[in-house]
């Protein structure tokens, strides 16, 4: 089976995984604390964020959805979805902020809703506020004991129109994901596992599953345990038939050896060149990993917070030698 994404998912992907940069130039842009939202348009290492380069046509779309949704929130207030629609839509065109404001106003009126604090954790990750973020996640969980899992509808369908997570499984994953961010590393493992096992993903080694074990894999690498970042690779294979997370496959076949470094340069993508900065990072080459990463974020209009709170565990660990 051919891996395939829609035009309109395949440009939002582009938010966080824009072309690689030829040169790094600036080296000396300020730092903003990890964890504190995003200052003026800044990342986490001081540089610019940009509008996304959505095509006119796509962003006339996006924006008929945004507007349809804060019809829907005008005619339906006391609906749950109606917050929660708007708030994604808000975040489809990167306005990470206003989605955080749409389900905090949803909250107050659902404070037990695990769906509005599972997308309002993804969307304060996305503005750098990862232990609020966590915390969401953490309590959406708590709150969804005992209940019944469930497939998460997508905003933007997939060229088969399937979703591919549960959101027990959204919340494991993307806890342990912010968890990288926030260097407990523990939490990434143990949450990446259980979004693994959770009963409702159709296929452990399918697009979540090739995502989870990419970040199990960084996990137990930082962790130092070699075994079992090896075995967490070991149901992946370059002929999975996936639908849309090429990238996460690419990033864990050169985890696992079977695609070379020179193979991977020519994708410019963010999942894969993190994956070669990683790389380099755990072989010690921290020079190198930094130069990649601040490129990576140089490069994604919404820059990519797994590469800034890397580059500002690389540099502080720097400034403690000196």
């Amino acid at each position: 089976m051919p891996i395939r994404v829609s035009a309109a998912a395949a440009a939002v992907l582009l938010l966080a995984a824009g072309p690689l940069e030829a040169q790094i130039a600036d080296r000396d842009a300020a730092l903003a604390p990890a964890g504190e939202t995003l200052r003026e348009g800044q990342t986490l290492i001081g540089t610019q964020l940009s509008e996304p380069g959505f095509s006119d046509e796509l962003r006339r779309e996006l924006e008929l959805d945004l507007a349809i949704a804060r019809a829907a929130l005008e005619l339906a207030p006391h609906r749950e979805d109606s917050y929660i629609w708007l708030g994604r839509r808000l975040g489809y065109l990167g306005r990470f902020e206003d989605a955080v404001d749409v389900f905090t106003q949803g909250l107050e009126l659902f404070p037990d809703s695990y769906k509005l604090l599972r997308f309002r954790g993804r969307h304060l990750a996305r503005s750098r506020q990862f232990e609020a973020a966590i915390s969401d996640y953490t309590r959406a969980l708590e709150l969804m004991e005992g209940v019944q899992d469930s497939f998460e509808p997508d905003g933007i369908a997939n060229a088969y129109n399937l979703p591919l997570g549960t959101f027990r499984s959204n919340l494991h994953y993307y806890r342990a994901q912010t968890s990288f961010a926030a260097g407990d590393f523990e939490t990434l493992v143990a949450g990446m596992q259980a979004a693994r096992d959770e009963p409702l993903l159709m296929d452990p080694t399918g697009d979540m599953g090739v995502a989870i074990a990419y970040w199990l894999f960084i996990g137990h690498s930082l962790l130092g345990d070699e075994a079992a970042a090896r075995d967490a690779l070991s149901g992946v294979h370059a002929d999975l038939p996936l639908i849309e997370n090429a990238n996460y496959l690419r990033g864990a076949l050169f985890f696992k050896g079977e695609i070379s470094r020179e193979e991977m340069e020519p994708f410019p993508g963010a999942i894969e060149q993190f994956a070669v900065a990683m790389a380099d990072r755990l072989a010690g080459n921290d020079r190198a990993a930094e130069e990649r990463m601040e490129a990576i974020v140089r490069a994604g209009a919404s820059g990519f917070w797994p590469a800034e709170t890397e580059i500002l565990r690389i540099r502080a660990g720097r400034q403690a030698q000196h």
